[in-house]
């Protein structure tokens, strides 16, 4: 396990694009103790990394929603994939070494979730070749592959409170999803909190300064 214990977070109700990314900025600035969020989409949304140029971006998915992200990487599209964030403190080890380290633990743990609840054998990739448009057309370092089709990928931020992992998994289950199935594969102990009424508050507020206004999508 890499956890002791984890907070999981369990968005239920399907959010916006500004929304999903202000809860996760929001809850790793104010990070206590490793807090996995898993979450859904209001609508088929594309994200895509902080330094990503949006007119780019509205030429490879014309007419979509979309939404920068405070991580890097590429484009994902959303609706159909399971997305979910690790907010890991900087007093815990994992968040001290580096992207590959941390990168691959944590798949490694989603690559363990994947097996023991579909019986799904993945590997870590250890690099690939641009494949076409889009991050899961190319498979690098620590992704995780079935068949050599890249399943699961992810984009990461740290800071001097920690470290933020947003992932995305695309793979159809074919059992009903356990969110306490996937916290049991990264910790022993899991404490169930939804956010509280100060979390909301200050994610909206991110939402209304920052994720919600067209000079954080054109990144001005």
């Amino acid at each position: 396990m890499i956890f002791e214990r984890l907070r999981l977070v369990d968005d239920v109700i399907p959010g916006e694009g500004a929304w999903n990314m202000a809860v996760d900025e929001m809850l790793t600035r104010g990070i206590v103790e490793p807090t996995l969020r898993i979450y859904r989409w209001s609508e088929p949304t594309v994200t895509f990394g902080y330094f990503e140029p949006l007119a780019e971006v509205r030429r490879l998915r014309p007419g979509l929603p979309l939404m920068r992200r405070w991580t890097g990487g590429g484009l994902v599209d959303h609706g159909a994939d399971l997305t979910y964030s690790l907010m890991i403190p900087a007093g815990h080890p994992l968040a001290g070494v580096d992207r590959g380290d941390s990168y691959c633990q944590i798949h490694r743990a989603i690559q363990a979730w994947l097996e023991a609840v579909e019986g799904i054998r993945s590997e870590l990739a250890t690099g690939g070749e641009w494949l076409g448009e889009g991050c899961f057309a190319r498979p690098v370092q620590g992704d995780l592959l079935v068949d050599g089709r890249k399943i699961a990928g992810a984009a990461q931020r740290r800071t001097r409170r920690g470290l933020l992992h947003q992932g995305s998994v695309r793979w159809t289950l074919s059992k009903p999803f356990d969110p306490g199935k996937l916290a049991g594969a990264f910790a022993g102990q899991i404490a169930r909190k939804p956010l509280s009424e100060t979390e909301q508050r200050e994610a909206a507020r991110l939402v209304a300064n920052r994720y919600g206004r067209p000079e954080w999508l054109e990144h001005r």
